[in-house]
């Protein structure tokens, strides 16, 4: 009984929707500290392609009879089978102009994707914090 509650396809999503955004936060981070390096080009995960591995999973969880919940691997993450970790697999960005080394770098919107990163993960950390006060009100009404 406890055990579906803590690992409820709802809890799965939501941390590894934490785990993705913690570790684009990350590829953010490093494209920002090299903005100014000669050569460097901006990198970054794409949030459509892990969130459509989410939809697809959660899916074929309704449509299923057996209560499974499975993201499949894409080309922005990569997702553990028996657990809620996710590797991010970073690519280049190639939606902004290129300077003449090759580099491809914009602050505008490196600020605007961390802010967004940022409430994503903000808003996911709260989601997941109320799954777990419920689930330790259950875990309390039932001893």
């Amino acid at each position: 009984m406890i055990d579906s509650l803590v690992s409820s396809p709802t809890i799965r999503m939501l941390e590894q929707t934490l785990d993705f955004t913690e570790q684009r936060h990350n590829v953010l981070l490093e494209d920002i500290a090299n903005v100014s390096t000669p050569g460097f080009v901006q990198k970054d995960v794409s949030v459509a392609e892990f969130q459509k591995s989410l939809q697809d999973a959660i899916a074929k969880n309704w449509t299923s009879n057996n209560n499974s919940y499975h993201p499949e691997s894409n080309e922005a993450a990569d997702f553990s089978p028996v657990s809620s970790q996710v590797q991010v697999k970073p690519a280049e960005v190639g939606n902004t102009m290129a300077f003449h080394d090759r580099g491809v770098r914009s602050m505008e919107y490196l600020m605007g994707q961390m802010a967004d990163n940022a409430m994503a993960h903000n808003a996911v950390s709260q989601l997941l914090k109320s799954r777990y006060d419920m689930t330790t009100r259950a875990i309390k009404l039932q001893a």
